[in-house]
């Protein structure tokens, strides 16, 4: 018995050291983004539109209002990394295109009523224009946890003990974001990203937004453009 209690010890251990990272992606740019970036002076990273998944008890803890608040705490906060990441990344040995505050950014988009779930609703055009920017970055992110950490445990620990042939149970945190960037003349669709991610043991809601964020802003074409 206490031979098991502490293998099953080693096991949670380890499984929740490590964790798990499944990406699956997909990038598109266009042929025309050199050229159309050349123009670029100004770029506006908008708002994600988030939705976070919860499990049923901690939805329940949750009125609707509390929810949303969280979603557009971590839409803001997404879009605040991106522009942390233009500046210290894209923009670090000169400025390959200039990044609208995102406060400013968000005081706009207040002045016309416009919430992150509406922003894909609206063609980039009259966003640029609205923002007074040469091109627009649009993003989505839903993140999803199917099942407790503790559950997750318990399966791993089962599938290491009889079932040994069986990989992993399955990752506690799911994250899939989208983002575009749209030329703000023409509209035309210039470069897009979707990625699905999934974390294992160990992790919560912030892991996911953060390595999704992280993932996704070192994949921006801008870093690869000559002025």
């Amino acid at each position: 018995m206490k031979r098991r209690r502490a293998l099953l010890a080693v096991v949670v251990m380890v499984v929740t050291g490590l964790g798990s990272c499944n990406p699956s992606r997909n990038i598109y740019t266009s042929p025309a983004f050199q050229a159309a970036a050349r123009h670029h002076q100004t770029i506006a990273i908008l708002p994600f539109d988030v939705q976070v998944g919860l499990r049923p008890v901690q939805m329940r803890r949750l009125t609707p209002e509390q929810l949303y608040g969280l979603e557009l705490r971590h839409g803001r906060a997404v879009q605040s990394a991106f522009q942390v990441h233009f500046l210290k990344k894209i923009n670090k040995n000169a400025e390959k295109v200039a990044v609208q505050d995102v406060n400013v950014t968000n005081s706009i988009l207040k002045e016309h009523d416009i919430q992150p779930e509406e922003i894909q609703s609206y063609p980039p055009t009259q966003l640029a224009q609205m923002l007074g920017v040469d091109a627009v970055l649009v993003g989505s992110l839903t993140t999803n946890k199917p099942v407790s950490t503790a559950v997750a445990v318990a399966m791993t620990v089962y599938t290491f003990l009889y079932m040994p042939y069986v990989s992993g149970a399955g990752p506690t945190n799911t994250g899939n974001t989208f983002l575009k960037i749209y030329d703000g003349a023409s509209g035309d669709l210039l470069w897009s990203y979707d990625n699905v991610l999934s974390r294992g043991l160990g992790s919560d809601t912030h892991h996911i937004v953060r390595a999704i964020t992280r993932k996704a802003a070192r994949q921006l074409p801008y870093a690869k453009n000559k002025r």
